[in-house]
């Protein structure tokens, strides 16, 4: 019996009414990518991926995307390489931004869609790529958008950085595996809600310490983290707002980046991957958590 052809790749979505996403393949709207840069995450010039990397990308085979508003202007870009792990071939998608006045069109996904979907025409089925996992915003766009999964863990991975975003503390990353056939991504692209478990049901790896007589929530410092869970699944506790956090209480902030490491170094050695991101009910605010799952990583 011959094998069956691949099932047909679902389209991406459409972007939102005044905007268009296509490659950039010409010198001068490469170049724009250098001052979005600036403009989205603070960086100086010499942090800044140049006009011509971004040339060498898509001579490579990998692919500059951009965000166009109805006026013309560059708004947001993405852009992914090829490379390859042990087991297999994949795209590294390096960077992504949209300018913060753009932000809430829905374009930071729309542009990953486009990504995904250019991967698959070019025979690739994995796309990886880093973030720091206290940034609860962030967290939740790759799980809850997405559909990601995350077991690895890598310690003050670019070294300082002294971008507005990023300085102040070590830059821990995850890097996250986007596998774009997968049934937990499929669901995503369909508008199906994640399914994440019940926070009720499950032990805390690394919860947020009592803070009685402390009315603000955001501020509240890690407890001791509990390296002896067994269980299937677990809960990984993170500030529910980490730019506030270093800004006003950079020795906190510093605090949850070493205990979340421990945490997440020991459960990712055991196993376990992170597969989604929920909101648990707390006293004065919700509370933001990974579930930490056995034998999670796989597609």
């Amino acid at each position: 019996m011959a094998d069956r052809d691949p099932a047909p790749v679902p389209p991406a979505p459409a972007p939102p009414a005044g905007y268009t996403i296509r490659p950039i393949t010409d010198p001068a709207t490469l170049r724009r990518c250098e001052g979005l840069q600036a403009a989205v995450w603070g960086m100086g010039a010499d942090e800044i991926v140049p006009f011509a990397q971004f040339v060498a990308v898509i001579s490579g085979g990998g692919q500059v995307l951009g965000a166009f508003h109805e006026d013309g202007g560059l708004v947001g870009f993405a852009y992914a390489f090829p490379g390859r792990r042990a087991d297999g071939p994949l795209w590294y998608s390096h960077m992504l931004g949209v300018l913060p006045a753009h932000q809430s069109a829905g374009l930071g996904a729309r542009l990953k869609w486009a990504q995904r979907e250019a991967a698959i025409a070019a025979g690739v089925d994995r796309i990886v790529w880093t973030y720091d996992p206290l940034q609860a915003r962030n967290a939740r766009f790759n799980f809850d958008r997405l559909g990601v999964v995350a077991s690895r863990y890598y310690v003050d991975y670019y070294g300082p950085m002294p971008d507005a975003i990023n300085r102040g503390l070590p830059s821990d990353r995850f890097e996250v595996d986007w596998w774009l056939r997968s049934p937990r991504v499929l669901a995503r692209l369909s508008g199906e809600a994640p399914h994440a478990p019940r926070v009720d049901d499950l032990p805390w790896a690394l919860a947020a310490a009592a803070h009685a007589g402390d009315a603000d929530a955001w501020a509240a410092e890690p407890a001791a983290p509990d390296l002896s869970r067994l269980e299937a699944r677990v809960l990984v506790e993170i500030p529910p707002d980490l730019g506030r956090l270093k800004a006003e209480r950079l020795g906190t902030a510093l605090r949850w980046r070493e205990a979340t490491r421990d945490v997440f170094r020991h459960y990712f050695a055991r196993g376990y991957a992170a597969t989604a991101v929920v909101r648990a009910a707390g006293a004065r605010a919700p509370r933001i958590a990974y579930v930490m799952e056995a034998q999670g990583g796989t597609p």
